[in-house]
């Protein structure tokens, strides 16, 4: 078959883009398969002679492994347990970790009251010193 090299060219363009027709790629698969192609679509020939080779290739059957290996029936009794004994180790030592949390806040709240009591208590004091002065004073003018 004898297709005009400008053809060809638009042909080809038209493939790379994907936008050819099934008809079209039939009459580049011809033109390529035949030996009276221009030397310069050596490139696209061995590409087309490449896709002809492959779809009349078969590929092996592939093997699959006849015998399944089954694990015994106490492994999956075995790992329910242990899922069972971690959800109850976690469980008990969130519950561990929120009694430590409401102590902690116990014990701020317990120190913020003592540290209030404590500054309201030293002013109290301050004021006193004030009356034992004036005491001492009063009992000075009354001897």
């Amino acid at each position: 078959m004898e297709l005009d090299k400008s053809y060809v060219e638009k042909l080809l363009k038209l493939y790379e883009e994907g936008e050819t027709t099934l008809e079209q790629e039939r009459e580049l698969k011809s033109y390529f398969s035949s030996e009276n192609y221009d030397s310069e679509f050596a490139a696209y020939a061995r590409l087309f002679q490449f896709f002809e080779k492959e779809s009349t290739s078969q590929s092996p059957p592939l093997q699959t492994k006849a015998k399944k290996t089954r694990y015994p029936f106490w492994i999956n009794i075995a790992a329910s347990i242990c899922i069972v004994l971690g959800g109850v180790w976690f469980y008990d030592f969130y519950q561990d970790q929120q009694e430590l949390e409401q102590a902690r806040l116990a014990f701020e709240t317990t120190q913020n009251a003592l540290n209030f009591l404590s500054i309201n208590m030293n002013e109290g004091l301050e004021k006193l010193e004030y009356i034992e002065v004036f005491s001492q004073q009063k009992n000075k003018l009354i001897k």
